[in-house]
C-alpha cells in the first residue's frame, strides 16, 4: 500500500508539475523588475513545414514548424514573449499555390503559433497588392508597413504596434525596404514608398510616451543596400530605440550594438530564431525603464539545425501539431511537384563540369538556357531572350519531367517582361553582362569570374549568335553580334527583349541605376497583367513542355555564342582539371570564403603534390576506442589515418586533447589503450585537454612515455616556478620534406573549472594570444635552440564554433587569428566541426570521438614556393575495415573487460532521457535521488555535464553506467545552510555555459524572468517542509562540483566528509539491488510561484544564540595586478567596452568571478578584469 500511495504522490506531482510549466504563469506587474524576450524570424521564404518543393525533398534545416518547438521552450521559459516576424514570410517553396486559397500556410501556421505582429518584406509585393491585402486579412495580429502609403494617405500596414506583457507596454514598429519601387514598380503604381528611417522617427516621436520600451522589426539588411536604409543607419538616427530587428539580406547576426541599440538578424528559411532580452526596472516615478544599455538589452540567435545542410544535426524538430494542422497544405504542394509534365529524351539539359567548381553552363551554350530562353521567346513574342544560370547545379536528367523540375532550372518566381530595345541598347545590356568574367592573361589556366557579381547576375542570350572576347576589357567585349540568320544587328535595329521582372527592374529600367534610365523603353509584355493564368517563367516552362512539345523534349543546343580571347597550355591544364576533381587542389575563393573560382589558376598556383606536406588531427576522442553508433572506433580511425599517410609519407599526426578520458574501456584502465593506439598511429604532439587532468597530473606524461609523443602546452604554468609546467613542452618541431614546422601547444583556460580544481590548483592557465605572441616571437625569429620555424602551428584545446551558413568562425580559437606569427592553428574542445579562415588564418577542428579528421594540407609549387595552407575536414566512416593493427590492440583489452562491462545489472521499464541545457531530466533526478539515498541525506544534487548520454528502455549494463557517468567523480556529502544551497542551485538554473543542475530531495521554485543568481523564490522539502534561509540541511554533490567545478560554491559547507565512493559505483549497486526501475519524474525544478502561501508572522531581532550555526561572513578576497597596464570593462562579455585601466601592482577587492573574469567594484561602478593578469 506504501508503494502505490507513492506511485500516486509522484503522479499527483508530475500533474501539478505540468499544470504549472504548461500554464500561464502568474506575472506580478507591480515587480520591480521585468524581462520582455522578443522572438523574431524573418526571410521564411514560405518554409510551413519542413519540404523543399523545389527539390522535392525533406529538408530539415528550418521551417515554421520546427521553430515552433523553439518557441515553445523559451515561452515556458518566460511568460513575457513577444513573437514577431519581419517578413518576406509568403513567397517561396510552392506558396504560389496557395494566393487564391481560402487561408494560406503561412498564416495558418502563423496564427496557430500566435504571432504578435508580421512586418511586410519586399517579396510580399511580387503578387501585387490586392492579394497581399487578401492573406493578411487572414492574420491575427498585426501587420506592419509604415511606410507604404495609398492614394488616400493610409499606410498599406500599421506603422506600429503596442504590445503589453507583465505590465510592459512595448512598441513595435514596422517599415519595409524602399528599394520595392525598384523590384515591383509595376505593383506599386498608385502607391507612394517612404523612407522606412524618417517614418520611424516620426513614430517613435509619437509614441514614446504611450510604452516602456521601443524596437523596430524593419525588412532592411543589417547595412545599407541603395544607400538610404539599413539597420545601423535606423540605429544612428533612432537611438531611443532598445533594439532593431532586421531582415532582408539573410544574415546571421546574432548581436551588434550601433550607438547603443542592439541590431539582431536570423537567417533565411526558419533556420534560426533570433531572441532578445529586455530587463526593464521601475524607476522613482515608478515606470517601466531601461537602467542599464550595456547589460540590460541583449540578442543572440537560436539555431533549429547544427552542423551542415546537407547534413544536418536536429536541434529542433518540427512540432508535431503544428505539422498535423499543415499536413493538408502540405500534401498539396507535394502533389503539386509530383505531376509528371513531359519527358526527356537524348541527355540532360546542361553538361558535366570539365572542373569542379566552374559551371560548365556558363563557359558555353547549353540545352537548359536554350529552352528557357524559347519559353521566353514564345510566350512574349520576342525577338531576343535573356536568361541566367541561378545554381550552379541546375540541370534536368533524361527521363520523366515532374514539375517539380522545373524549380531545379529556374529557382525563382519571377515574371516575364518583354522590352522594346534598340540594337545599341542591347549591346550595352550584353556588355554588362560579359563583365562577369574576370579579364583573361597570359599564363592563365582556367576561366574565373568576377567576385563582385553573383552567378544569377550573368545572362547568356538566344535569338543573336556572339562571341565573348575576355581578353578585353569589360565594356569591349561583345563582338561579331548577329541575328541567327547571320544578319548582323544594327544600333538602329528595333528588338523586342525578353527578360525576367527581376533583371527588368533592377538593373535595367530602374530610375536611379538601370541601364536604360532615362531612355524611355517601352515594356510591350508583362506576364502578370497579358498572361494571369500562367505569368511565373517556371509556370510556363511546365506549359511548353506540355502543350508546345507536346510532352516530349529533346536536349537541342544551336551554339550560338562562345568565349574568346584565351588559350593555355593543354598539358598544364590538363593538370589542373586533375588535381581540382581529384580534391588536392581547390579553386581560388573569395576572402570571405562564400564566393568560388574568383581567380584564374596560373601555374604557380598549382602544388607539386611529391611537395605536399599533411598535417592530420583529431580531438575530444574520449577513449572512444569501441566502434558503435556513429563512433568510428579506434580501428577504423587507424585505417582512416594511415590510408592518408600511404597517399602521401610527408603527413604529421598530432591530437587536439581529451583524448584519454570518457569510455569504460579507457576509463577502467587508466587511459592505457588509448596511449597503445596513439604509439600505434604515430602521433607526435598533443595539445592538453581539460579532460586530461580528470586523473590528476601524475598519469599525463606517462601517457606521453607509453605513446610515444610529447604533450604541449606554453600556456600551463607552474605556480611554483612561475615557468611552464615540465611534464608538457611548450612547442616541438618535426622536419618534412626540408620543412621546419613547429607546433605551439595551447590550453584552453576553461581547465580551471571544467575539471576538478583540485587537480590544476597550482597551475596557472596564461592568456592564449598574449602566450602565442611571446612565443610566436621567439620561434619565428629563430630565438630558440632549433633555430627559426619554417612554419609555426598552434596546437590547441581552444574552443571554436562555425556559423553553418556564413561560414564566420568564432571562439577562443579563432580569438588566435590575431597572432601574427601563427601560420596554422588546431582547434578542439567545442565538440564542433570547422574549417576555414579568419584574419586569412586556416582554422581546422574536427568532430568528437573520432568522427572526423582534420587536416592542414601545405601546398608547395613546382619552384618550391608556399602555395598556402588549407584546412578541411574528413569523415571517418563506421564502414570503413579495421586496420589490423590497432583492432588487436582493442580485441585484447575487450577481451579482458567484456566479462565486466556486459554484464547486465538491472533494467528500466522507461527511457530515461537527458540533455543538459534541456532542463533538469529524468534520468538527472534518479541519479540525484539515488545519490542521497546512498549518502542518507535530505538533498541530492549533481551538474548536468556530468551526464553524458540518456539510458533507453531496457537492459541497462555496466559498459552503459561508465558512457552515462565516464568521471570518476565521489560522493561528498555535507551539511549545507539553505542560504548556500540557494547559491548552489542559483548556478545551475538556466545556465547555457554550463547546462542545468540535476538535484532531488528539494521542490526549487523559480522566476524565470529574474536574473542570474536571483531567480529561486522558494524551496521546498520532500514533505513540504520550507526551506529556511539560516537553517542547515544534509546535503550530497560530488568532489567536481564541490571543488569549485562548473563555479558551484559549496564554500559555506560544515561537516564535509567525502566518501571516497564513486557515484557510478553507488548507481550500480542500486540497480543490482532493485534489479528495475521505472522512475516517473517528480519536477523538483518548476517555473513559477510556490503554490502554498506560508503566514508570514512579525519577528522581533534577537540576538543569536551560541549554540545555533551562525553563517559566518567570507573574508574579502584581493589580487595584485601583474600586467603593466590592465583594462577594466564594463561587462565579461565579449562587445564589453574598457571604462579604465590599473597599472601593474595595483590592490584590488574581488566581489565576484564570471569564468575567468573577476568581478570588481571600479570608482563606484561595477567593473570586469581578466584573471590571468592578476595573482
Amino acid at each position: 500500500m506504501k508503494k502505490h500511495f507513492k506511485v500516486l504522490t509522484s503522479w499527483i506531482l508530475t500533474l501539478l508539475m505540468i499544470f504549472t510549466i504548461l500554464g500561464p504563469i502568474k506575472v506580478n506587474a507591480n515587480s520591480d523588475t521585468v524581462e520582455i524576450q522578443i522572438l523574431a524570424t524573418s526571410d521564411l521564404h514560405g518554409r510551413f513545414v519542413s519540404y523543399d518543393y523545389a527539390t522535392n525533398s525533406v529538408s530539415k534545416t528550418g521551417s515554421l514548424a520546427q521553430i515552433f518547438s523553439a518557441v515553445k521552450k523559451f515561452r515556458v521559459q518566460n511568460p513575457n514573449t513577444i513573437l514577431v516576424d519581419n517578413g518576406d514570410t509568403i513567397q517561396g517553396n510552392s506558396n504560389q499555390l496557395f494566393n487564391n486559397s481560402e487561408k494560406h500556410p503561412m498564416i495558418v501556421a502563423m496564427n496557430e503559433m500566435g504571432y504578435d505582429t508580421w512586418t511586410f518584406g519586399n517579396h510580399e509585393f511580387n503578387y501585387g497588392i490586392p492579394t497581399l491585402e487578401k492573406i493578411a486579412s487572414q492574420f491575427k495580429g498585426r501587420a506592419l508597413c509604415g511606410n507604404v502609403y495609398k492614394q488616400d494617405g493610409t499606410t498599406l500596414g500599421a506603422p506600429y504596434a503596442i504590445v503589453e506583457r507583465g505590465g510592459v507596454k512595448v512598441g513595435i514598429i514596422g517599415m519595409v525596404t524602399p528599394h520595392i519601387t525598384k523590384w515591383d514598380a509595376e505593383n506599386l503604381k498608385g502607391y507612394t514608398v517612404t523612407n522606412p528611417i524618417e517614418e520611424t522617427r516620426k513614430v517613435v516621436d509619437k509614441i514614446k510616451d504611450q510604452v516602456d520600451v521601443i524596437i523596430a522589426v524593419e525588412h532592411m539588411g543589417p547595412t545599407p543596400e541603395y544607400g538610404n536604409d539599413g539597420a545601423d543607419e535606423l540605429a544612428k538616427a533612432v537611438p531611443e530605440l532598445a533594439a532593431i530587428v532586421a531582415g532582408h539580406a539573410h544574415m546571421k547576426v546574432a548581436k551588434n550594438v550601433v550607438n547603443g541599440v542592439v541590431i539582431t538578424e536570423p537567417t533565411s528559411n526558419g533556420a534560426q530564431l533570433a531572441r532578445i532580452t529586455i530587463k526593464l526596472t521601475k524607476n522613482a516615478n515608478g515606470k517601466y525603464v531601461i537602467a542599464d544599455r550595456n547589460t540590460d538589452v541583449n540578442s543572440e540567435l537560436i539555431d533549429v539545425y547544427t552542423g551542415s545542410s546537407s547534413s544536418p544535426t536536429i536541434v529542433y524538430d518540427e512540432d508535431k501539431e503544428l505539422y498535423e494542422k499543415l499536413k493538408p497544405y502540405h500534401e498539396i504542394a507535394l502533389a503539386d511537384a509530383n505531376t509528371v509534365i513531359g519527358e526527356l529524351v537524348g541527355g540532360d539539359l546542361a553538361p558535366a563540369d570539365e572542373i569542379k567548381g566552374i559551371p560548365q553552363a556558363q563557359l558555353q551554350p547549353t540545352a537548359m538556357i536554350e529552352l528557357i530562353n524559347k519559353v521566353q521567346m514564345h510566350y512574349g513574342k520576342a525577338d531576343v531572350a535573356a536568361a541566367a544560370l541561378f545554381n550552379s547545379r541546375s540541370n534536368i536528367k533524361a527521363g520523366p519531367i515532374k514539375k517539380s523540375d522545373t524549380s531545379l532550372i529556374y529557382q525563382y518566381d519571377n515574371s516575364l517582361y518583354v522590352l522594346k530595345v534598340t540594337g545599341k541598347q542591347l549591346k550595352k545590356y550584353m556588355e554588362w553582362s560579359a563583365s562577369y568574367y574576370n579579364t583573361f592573361k597570359p599564363g592563365d589556366l582556367t576561366i574565373s569570374f568576377n567576385p563582385n557579381i553573383r552567378i544569377y547576375n550573368y545572362d547568356m542570350f538566344y535569338g543573336v549568335k556572339y562571341e565573348i572576347d575576355i581578353s578585353a576589357e569589360p565594356g569591349n567585349r561583345i563582338k561579331n553580334l548577329r541575328y541567327m540568320n547571320d544578319t548582323p544587328v544594327e544600333d538602329d535595329d528595333i528588338i523586342k527583349l525578353a527578360v525576367n521582372n527581376y533583371r527588368a527592374n533592377t538593373h535595367l529600367l530602374n530610375k536611379d541605376t538601370g541601364l536604360f534610365k532615362g531612355e524611355n523603353v517601352e515594356v510591350v509584355f508583362n506576364s502578370e497583367v497579358d498572361m494571369k493564368d500562367t505569368p511565373q517563367v517556371r509556370e510556363m516552362i511546365a506549359k511548353y513542355i506540355k502543350e508546345v512539345k507536346g510532352g516530349i523534349i529533346y536536349p537541342e543546343c544551336s551554339n550560338n555564342w562562345k568565349l574568346i580571347g584565351y588559350s593555355w597550355d593543354k598539358d598544364k591544364h590538363d593538370k589542373v582539371v586533375e588535381l581540382v576533381n581529384s580534391g588536392k587542389m581547390s579553386l581560388p575563393t573569395s576572402a570571405d570564403g562564400r564566393t568560388p573560382n574568383v581567380k584564374s589558376v596560373t601555374w604557380d598556383m598549382v602544388p607539386d603534390i611529391t611537395k605536399t606536406i599533411e598535417i592530420v588531427s583529431f580531438n575530444d576522442f574520449h577513449g572512444a576506442l569501441k566502434t558503435e553508433g556513429k563512433n568510428p572506433g579506434a580501428a577504423k580511425l587507424a585505417t582512416a589515418i594511415k590510408d592518408i599517410k600511404k597517399n602521401n609519407p610527408n603527413t604529421i599526426v598530432v591530437a587536439a586533447g581529451d583524448i584519454y578520458q570518457g569510455s569504460a574501456m579507457s576509463n577502467l584502465l587508466k587511459g592505457k589503450p588509448v596511449s597503445d593506439m596513439l604509439k600505434n598511429l604515430g602521433i607526435v604532439a598533443s595539445a592538453v585537454g581539460n579532460h586530461e587532468f580528470d586523473w590528476g597530473l601524475d598519469l599525463i606524461p606517462k601517457w606521453a612515455e607509453e605513446g610515444g609523443f610529447d604533450f604541449l602546452a606554453a600556456n600551463i604554468i607552474d605556480k611554483t616556478t612561475g615557468k611552464p609546467v615540465t611534464w608538457a613542452k611548450p612547442y616541438k618541431y618535426v622536419t618534412v620534406n626540408g620543412v621546419k614546422i613547429a607546433f605551439l601547444g595551447l590550453a584552453t583556460p576553461e581547465t580551471a573549472y571544467k575539471t576538478k580544481p583540485e587537480n590544476v590548483k597550482d597551475l596557472i592557465f596564461a592568456d592564449p594570444v598574449k602566450t602565442a605572441e611571446e612565443w610566436g616571437y621567439l620561434i619565428k625569429n629563430g630565438y630558440v635552440p632549433e633555430g627559426k620555424a619554417d612554419i609555426l602551428i598552434a596546437l590547441t584545446h581552444l574552443g571554436t564554433a562555425q556559423d553553418a551558413t556564413t561560414k564566420v568562425i568564432s571562439g577562443e580559437g579563432a580569438d588566435l587569428a590575431q597572432v601574427k606569427y601563427l601560420d596554422g592553428i588546431i582547434t578542439a574542445h567545442t565538440h564542433m566541426t570547422v574549417s576555414g579562415y579568419v584574419n586569412g588564418k586556416p582554422i581546422v577542428q574536427a568532430y568528437y570521438n573520432g568522427r572526423t579528421l582534420g587536416k592542414l594540407t601545405l601546398k608547395y609549387n613546382h619552384y618550391g614556393y608556399l602555395i598556402g595552407i588549407e584546412p578541411s575536414v574528413v569523415s571517418v566512416s563506421t564502414t570503413l575495415a579495421d586496420d589490423a593493427e590497432v583492432k588487436a590492440i582493442y580485441d585484447k583489452y575487450d577481451k579482458d573487460l567484456k566479462p565486466i562491462l556486459d554484464e547486465v545489472i538491472g533494467k528500466t521499464e522507461v527511457d530515461l532521457p537527458h540533455d543538459r541545457f534541456q532542463g533538469l531530466s529524468l534520468l538527472g533526478e534518479w541519479v540525484s535521488d539515488v545519490m542521497r539515498k546512498r549518502a542518507g541525506v535530505q538533498i541530492g544534487i549533481t551538474n548536468g555535464g556530468g551526464l553524458r548520454t540518456s539510458i533507453l528502455k531496457g537492459d541497462i549494463t555496466v559498459g552503459k553506467m561508465y558512457e552515462v557517468m565516464p568521471f570518476d567523480n565521489t560522493l561528498v556529502k555535507m551539511e549545507l545552510s539553505g542560504a548556500d544551497l540557494k547559491k548552489a542551485i542559483e548556478n545551475g538554473i538556466m545556465n547555457q555555459t554550463i547546462g542545468w543542475v540535476q538535484l532531488a530531495g528539494v521542490k526549487v521554485y523559480y522566476d524565470p524572468n529574474a536574473k542570474q543568481g536571483e531567480r529561486i523564490t522558494s524551496m521546498r522539502l520532500d514533505d513540504g517542509t520550507k526551506v529556511e534561509m539560516d537553517k542547515y540541511y544534509t546535503v550530497v554533490t560530488n568532489d567536481f562540483m564541490y571543488q569549485g567545478g562548473d563555479s558551484y560554491d559549496f564554500k559555506g559547507a560544515k561537516n564535509v566528509v567525502d566518501t571516497g565512493i564513486p557515484i557510478r559505483e553507488a548507481l550500480i549497486e542500486e540497480l543490482r539491488n532493485v534489479k528495475v526501475i521505472a522512475p516517473v519524474q517528480v519536477g523538483y525544478l518548476v517555473a513559477g510561484e510556490d503554490p502554498v502561501k506560508d503566514e508570514v508572522k512579525e519577528v522581533k531581532e534577537e540576538k543569536p544564540v551560541e549554540n545555533k550555526p551562525v553563517i559566518k561572513p567570507q573574508p574579502k578576497k584581493y589580487v595584485t595586478v601583474t600586467a603593466s597596464s590592465l583594462y577594466v570593462r564594463s561587462s565579461y562579455k565579449k562587445e564589453a567596452r574598457a571604462i579604465g585601466s590599473l597599472k601593474k601592482g595595483t590592490k584590488v577587492e574581488v566581489v565576484g568571478q564570471v569564468g575567468n573574469w573577476l568581478k570588481i567594484n571600479y570608482k563606484g561602478k561595477t567593473g570586469y578584469i581578466y584573471k590571468a593578469y592578476t595573482k
